[in-house]
C-alpha cells in the first residue's frame, strides 16, 4: 500500500516546484481479506500521512496485490 499528497510550494527561481510525503506499508493478509479491511488500512495510510502533512493539495493511495505461486 502506497499513500503520496503533495502540495505546489514557491522556490526561488522555479517556474514549478512540489513538496511531497510518502508512506509505503507491506501487509501480508490472508486469502480472507475484504475488500473493507484493505480500505480500512488504505484510511490509516492517509491519516498518518496527513498528521505529518497538513492541507495538501492532492492526497492519493495505491493497493497492489501480489501473489506468489507455491509448489506443495
Amino acid at each position: 500500500m502506497e499513500v503520496k499528497a503533495f502540495d505546489e510550494v514557491e522556490v526561488q527561481g522555479a517556474k514549478e516546484a512540489f513538496k511531497s510525503v510518502e508512506l509505503m506499508s507491506v501487509h501480508k493478509l490472508s486469502k480472507d481479506t475484504t475488500i473493507r479491511e484493505l480500505e480500512t488500512l488504505l484510511s490509516k495510510l492517509f491519516e498518518e500521512v496527513e498528521n505529518e502533512y497538513k492541507n495538501p493539495e492532492q492526497c492519493v493511495g495505491e493497493i497492489t496485490i501480489r501473489a506468489k505461486k507455491r509448489k506443495w
